[in-house]
């Protein structure tokens, strides 16, 4: 039974996402004794880390023209090496051991992260980010966690996912309600293929611990400075993380692509 971590890499003009990659890479292996990474790329973010076991070179990329890399994510349940696969975001951090989760994971076909965390661990369930969700009565599925395994049922949703991506102009005019994306998000594309899948939810599993802490602003509501980062100061020490003065035990999805530089600068 082969499992493993797997996320897409692909630089743009703004953005050096191998760099990400290997942060990543790095937590995961310093974390986990169950650690296999398998990262996808495309031509023009070809690279090579001790930290990362395979690459897997897109062959044909659906994002060649576009600045935002969403195109290519129905591709996980084709290109992944692994049986069983938790995909992820390259821009996330692991701070503790999440090899127990495969216990649980392995059970089912299907995984996502419902809802996500801010910085006290609360969940949140509603936010501004999410109205196109709320308006359309899509579960609040975030993608940048996802389990599936090889599997038929698994294979119709990314199937499912594929047609929405390649058809995204009629699917945005025609099925959703006053959506406006120029590009299929990953997040309403797992979504919407989800609730075609299973209208009512009744085979939605949402596991408590199977949710990450979001760096987006508006989930943290810090109202008391500019800059979030700049009252949170993330830091590491001894190897532990820490964020706004309390030591962080979940996979910490940072967001702010320019962070791990000033945090690298930090460490103790």
């Amino acid at each position: 039974m082969s499992k493993g971590f797997l996320w897409f890499a692909q630089n743009n003009n703004s953005v050096d996402y191998a760099k990400l990659s290997i942060e990543l890479a790095k937590s995961i292996k310093k974390q986990n004794n169950n650690n296999n990474i398998c990262v996808i790329v495309d031509q023009k973010t070809i690279f090579k880390s001790d930290y990362i076991d395979k690459i897997v070179i897109l062959k044909d990329d659906d994002s060649a023209n576009d600045q935002t890399k969403f195109a290519n994510e129905y591709k996980a349940f084709y290109l992944s090496p692994f049986t069983h696969t938790i995909k992820l975001e390259a821009d996330m951090l692991f701070t503790s051991s999440t090899d127990w989760w495969w216990n649980h994971l392995c059970q089912h076909d299907l995984v996502f992260a419902i809802n996500c965390r801010n910085y006290h661990d609360d969940i949140i369930k509603k936010t501004i980010y999410r109205r196109l969700f709320q308006r359309n009565h899509l579960p609040d599925i975030y993608s940048g966690l996802t389990y599936f395994r090889k599997s038929r049922r698994a294979e119709k949703f990314f199937n499912l996912c594929k047609d929405i991506v390649k058809n995204w102009p009629q699917v945005r005019d025609e099925i959703l309600i006053n959506c406006h994306d120029a590009y299929p998000t990953t997040d309403v594309t797992y979504a919407l293929a989800y609730r075609i899948m299973d209208p009512t939810n009744s085979n939605l599993i949402d596991y408590e611990w199977f949710k990450f802490i979001h760096g987006k602003p508006a989930i943290n509501e810090i109202h008391v400075a500019m800059e979030q980062y700049n009252y949170l100061y993330p830091v590491t020490l001894s190897d532990k993380s820490y964020l706004g003065g309390s030591r962080l035990h979940r996979i910490w999805h940072y967001h702010d692509k320019k962070l791990m530089e000033s945090m690298n600068e930090r460490t103790f």
